[in-house]
């Protein structure tokens, strides 16, 4: 462990970046300059059938780097309600967690009003926005910016011409991207191609109904096939600190958790101790 510089350098769809990325997202041991470098472009032609034309380019981006320290550590929130998350934000943020997540039920209750109330309230801090956008992805990374939130998502099996938009907009905008697989039918694969087209993180998403169904498996099963398939950043959502230790000894970069621990009769422990042994587990392969 320790802290090592590596560089990952994720490509950029359509025209070069313009604007700064802002201040460096923080956390863990290790850092990753995600300095951007070659271009694959990509079009969407006109017609009866969407196409999208992935296009080599070698024309250098003139954005900053996305300065991502890793062990990543991510509570997401939640709930049906702002009071709830703003109250569960501030424990996880005592307890050590780097980004703030404002969970899909969230967005689905609330619309994105939570976003600028927990961006407000928590300045310093990160705030992902869990859209889990699986159609206008340029249009999800605008309202995360008029927001004020840092980070969105999209989801993995969404079509090539929505991840591609939503990254592009993406480096555009200053707007970090995340690729949440969940659904999608062959995880390594569609990891290597996001980060090749240049999303900042893809992660691994064994879902809630998914482990109702079968509660004897976890996002696990897909790592280590994902970690040899990209040299991206990878991370997983977990069910608790077994499962994130046994990622962060694998490899894995970014840790999600949720429920059950916010759900603990001292949340604030149980949270802490997540984030010291992800932490303390942490085995960077960059």
């Amino acid at each position: 462990m320790g802290r090592s510089a590596v560089g990952y350098r994720p490509a950029i769809p359509g025209r070069a970046a313009t604007q700064n990325l802002g201040p460096s997202l923080r956390s863990g041991s290790a850092v990753i300059d995600s300095a951007f470098f070659s271009t694959p472009g990509w079009a969407i032609l006109a017609g009866d059938q969407l196409q999208v034309d992935c296009i080599a380019s070698d024309r250098p981006s003139d954005s900053p780097p996305l300065d991502l320290q890793f062990p990543i550590t991510q509570i997401a929130l939640d709930y049906q309600s702002t009071s709830e998350a703003l109250e569960m934000a501030a424990i996880a943020v005592e307890a050590g967690f780097d980004w703030l997540e404002i969970g899909t039920p969230l967005v689905t209750c609330q619309g994105l009003a939570p976003v600028r109330a927990v961006v407000d309230a928590f300045p310093s801090i990160p705030v992902v926005v869990d859209y889990k956008t699986m159609d206008g992805g340029s249009r999800n990374v605008r309202h995360t910016k008029e927001k004020g939130a840092r980070i969105m998502t999209v989801c993995g099996n969404a079509s090539d011409a929505t991840v591609l938009s939503a990254i592009s907009a993406g480096k555009e905008l200053g707007i970090g991207v995340v690729v949440d697989t969940i659904g999608a039918a062959d995880k390594p694969s569609r990891a290597r191609q996001c980060h090749k087209w240049g999303a900042d993180l893809v992660y691994l998403h064994y879902s809630a109904d998914e482990r109702s169904a079968d509660p004897t498996r976890d996002s696990i099963q897909w790592l280590a096939a994902t970690l040899d398939a990209t040299s991206g950043p990878v991370g997983v959502s977990t069910f608790g600190v077994n499962d994130a230790v046994q990622a962060a000894r694998m490899g894995a970069d970014y840790f999600i958790i949720g429920h059950p621990l916010t759900a603990a009769e001292d949340p604030h422990s149980a949270l802490k101790n997540y984030v010291e042994e992800v932490k303390g587990n942490y085995h960077s392969r960059h």
